[in-house]
């Protein structure tokens, strides 16, 4: 199992939450496994790992499952699949009855699905596709917040705003590791369980993601926004 870069508290699924999902259909053991380290969340805000899904297919795409090229069997183990995973692009990832290739990407832009051996070589399939050169980290779903601030106001983008505020940021947060800084940068904060995203292309807005357990240590970033 690949290790990831792991942001603020986890809270992995218990034994017994795994086995209950386990009584539906046989998952993929590193799936499992990850899910018993990890929980749920995102990969680098791409691949977005979930409960399992008895549902999501048949309910979403029951009536439209010729999106792909599929023979009737491959339609009839779909749609009784568990979705366990899908991407900000709108990539399905589901599990089937198959010992062989247990899990299907049901990609949003193309006809064609593909198949993989086991979850990590998922995670791998996405690695190489978006280049993230390996340096992949974990954002968990528990307990978090958003924040979103704008810098258009009364219709007008005010980005020398955006850069002063970004500039005292840099001087005055640490923080304890980044990502993309050429170009959209993320700054992990550890103490916040979460990160601060600047759109530095568009230069319009900030988003400051935590953890509810650290808002105190959020808010004291956030008032640096309230200018």
């Amino acid at each position: 199992m690949k290790n990831l870069y792991r942001i603020g508290e986890l809270k992995p699924l218990t034994k017994i939450e795994i086995d209950d999902y386990e009584k539906l259909a046989s998952l993929p053991v590193d799936y499992t496994t990850f899910l018993s380290i990890y929980g749920t969340g995102s990969i680098n805000e791409l691949l977005m790992i979930q409960k399992p899904d008895e549902d999501y297919i048949r309910s979403n795409f029951g009536d439209y499952m010729d999106f792909w090229n599929l023979s009737e069997k491959e339609e009839q183990l779909l749609l009784n699949s568990l979705t366990i995973s899908t991407t900000i692009d709108g990539d399905i990832i589901t599990a089937i009855d198959n010992t062989e290739t247990p899990i299907v990407i049901l990609p949003r832009h193309l006809d064609e699905v593909v198949y993989f051996e086991n979850f990590e070589n998922v995670i791998n399939y996405y690695d190489t596709k978006y280049n993230f050169r390996n340096e992949l980290y974990f954002d968990p779903a528990h307990n978090f917040e958003q924040e979103y601030i704008s810098f258009v106001k009364d219709g007008f983008l005010d980005k020398v705003l955006f850069d002063t505020v970004q500039s005292i940021f840099l001087n005055t947060i640490s923080f304890d590791k980044s990502y993309n800084t050429e170009v959209q940068p993320k700054y992990i904060i550890q103490k916040i369980g979460g990160w601060v995203y600047f759109d530095n292309i568009g230069k319009s807005a900030v988003r400051v993601k935590y953890q509810k357990q650290f808002k105190e240590e959020a808010d004291k970033i956030l008032k640096l926004f309230q200018v």
